[in-house]
């Protein structure tokens, strides 16, 4: 039997090694998602957690797994600030689309070709791994004096990257689990997008109508449950949930502009909004990461050997597609080195294995530790890129940064 004591003992202590892991981040640049993982790993070999209380982790795991995914879509979208980013906001949202379409295009031919799997299994597995982690990126470019622009286009590549990456992913699962023709196929995709850009619209306009004529001083909370609701509907439905979530998050974070246009008063404060969900998110994913570390085999090392394969590979990606974008763009001059080096895999594809995990076992029993692996094996390899190619650019101080990073979730 579970005693709830020592449940709550649990949480405590996992939540204060979240706490002192982003402590250890901030002074030492040591990721707490690191951290939290190997501490789930350490559990995982010595039992020191009943498996009762794992159990009841695991059961959880779906449900914590979708929080993480609405907080995500949510906190990255509100943080687009418009007047911050300017034309950068549309540059760095086109290097994100690149950013899947170069890893699914190249990524799944080569886990096709080269390792044989089969072709569902190759684009999910590369619609996973096509995330540039916010998480670890931004922060090496805050200690350096990149250009301004190039940051801001990286920044906003980076945030819509995740959001990108997991309406994919969930995409790519949902149809998975259609055994229909290849029109029928194409109707319920249809479908299912259509009805989540209008659920996702009108209700969007409806609650910021609601939000900026009531003066309620708690409307982050009233607008998370309504995060909730949204998911909940466009699921039950049959609407693709995260793209409502996503439509629905774009009209809040520009409550200003669309006010002008439906000739509405009030103001909602999206400071207090990023706030809430950091702290949320905080929570969610402190948890989340140390269940996937416990889940985890690390002696897997035929998966060690595929993930290192597998980050050479997504390497070799990253420079054919950013030097690809400046030679039709020339957005990035000489900076295109340094903005190839940034190879990081993080957060998202932690949270998208939970989520493959609860959908379907034995794809994560196959591809689990794979993952595992080619997150810490990016993080390591695109910390030597960058220590080589930033070699020329002048160290920001202490006390000066370059970019603002209001919106930093743990692990940043």
């Amino acid at each position: 039997m579970i005693n709830p004591d020592e449940l709550l003992l649990l949480l405590a202590a996992i939540l204060l090694l979240g706490f002192v892991g982003e402590i250890g981040f901030r002074k030492k640049r040591i990721p707490d998602m690191l951290l939290l993982l190997l501490v789930g790993v350490i559990i995982h070999y010595t039992g020191l957690v009943p498996s009762a209380y794992l159990a009841l982790m695991r059961s959880l795991l779906g449900f914590v797994g979708t929080f993480a995914l609405i907080f995500i879509v949510f906190g990255g979208v509100i943080r687009l600030d418009l007047k911050k980013f300017g034309k950068s906001l549309s540059r760095g949202t086109a290097l994100a689309s690149a950013d899947l379409i170069f890893v699914m295009t190249m990524l799944t031919a080569i886990l096709y070709y080269a390792l044989k799997l089969s072709l569902v299994d190759s684009i999910l597995l590369s619609a996973i791994l096509s995330e540039s982690s916010v998480t670890f990126i931004m922060p090496l470019i805050s200690r350096i004096k990149l250009n301004e622009a190039i940051a801001h286009i990286v920044e906003v590549e980076t945030i819509m990257n995740s959001v990108m990456n997991i309406i994919v992913v969930l995409l790519i699962l949902s149809i998975m689990n259609q055994q229909v023709s290849v029109i029928g196929l194409t109707s319920y995709l249809f479908g299912t997008i259509s009805e989540a850009l209008v659920l996702g619209g009108v209700i969007g306009i409806i609650w910021l109508i609601i939000l900026r004529q009531a003066l309620t001083p708690h409307y982050y909370i009233a607008t998370i449950a309504m995060l909730f609701v949204l998911w909940g509907v466009s699921d039950y439905l049959g609407a693709s949930a995260i793209l409502t979530v996503f439509i629905f998050s774009v009209i809040i974070a520009n409550s200003g502009p669309l006010s002008r246009i439906v000739r509405i008063s009030g103001t909602i404060d999206t400071d207090s909004l990023t706030y809430f969900n950091q702290e949320i998110t905080f929570f969610v994913m402190t948890l989340f990461y140390v269940y996937i570390g416990i889940l985890v085999n690390i002696f897997d090392f035929r998966g060690l050997l595929i993930a290192a394969f597998l980050v050479v590979a997504l390497v070799a990606i990253r420079v054919v597609e950013v030097y690809s974008v400046q030679g039709v763009t020339k957005w990035f001059g000489s900076d295109s080195r340094i903005v190839s080096s940034f190879v990081q895999r993080g957060s998202t594809v932690i949270v998208l294995s939970g989520i493959l995990l609860s959908v379907d076992p034995s794809a994560f029993s196959l591809f689990g530790n794979i993952l595992f692996y080619v997150v810490i094996l990016s993080i390591l390899t695109g910390s030597v890129l960058f220590s080589v190619t930033s070699k020329r650019y002048s160290s920001i101080s202490s006390g000066k940064v370059v970019i603002s990073h209001e919106g930093d979730q743990p692990g940043k």
